[in-house]
């Protein structure tokens, strides 16, 4: 269970004054988005003090070093996928019904295939999605144009700009940006 502790905090290394945003907490790790493409997975254990910002206990070099990932890799979860196992046939709908279908975690790319981020967030009508430089944008779901393994938006990347909001707003629910660290736990 994730306690939202260290979500959405600012990260210091000991010789950097600010690597990044904390934008997912599992049992046993951080991930921070920095600035860019940056994109790194700590493990908690590596965290010296946290206040009103997270210091990890490394110097910035051997947090890239050790922990640097790229952004297009699926986020880390908390919680272990539940093994459902068929015990006589099941149709469809049944199988649908205890798994719906969601875009969290799944990347964002445009028609363009820019890497934008990863959902956090899906509503009936919008996405909120954390990207580059620690922005986020809440994109309405009739941009959306295909869904595999990443969302592709119907627009070019210099186009999600029009929907690219401040990251401490309350998200399109109305509810704080914190709740979004209940959820992933």
């Amino acid at each position: 269970m994730t306690s939202g502790k260290f979500f959405n905090k600012g990260v210091m290394a000991l010789d950097a004054p600010h690597i990044g945003y904390v934008v997912r907490e599992t049992k046993d790790k951080i991930v921070i988005f920095g600035d860019g493409d940056e994109r790194y997975d700590v493990l908690k254990s590596e965290i010296q003090m946290v206040s009103r910002n997270v210091l990890i206990g490394l110097p910035f070099h051997e947090i890239v070093r050790r922990y640097k990932k790229s952004r297009s890799h699926p986020l880390p979860i908390s919680k272990p996928a539940a093994k459902w196992v068929f015990t006589h046939d099941v149709d469809l709908a049944t199988y649908e019904k205890k798994y719906p279908k969601s875009l969290f975690n799944k990347g964002v790319r445009t028609k363009d295939e820019e890497h934008v981020g990863h959902v956090m967030k899906e509503t009936d009508k919008k996405i909120v999605v954390w990207g580059h430089y620690d922005w986020r944008f809440d994109v309405p779901k009739s941009k959306i144009v295909a869904v595999g393994r990443n969302v592709i938006l119907d627009m070019e990347y210099s186009e999600i700009f029009k929907y690219k909001v401040d990251r401490n707003s309350p998200l399109p629910t109305g509810e704080p940006v914190a709740s979004l660290a209940a959820e992933q736990g």
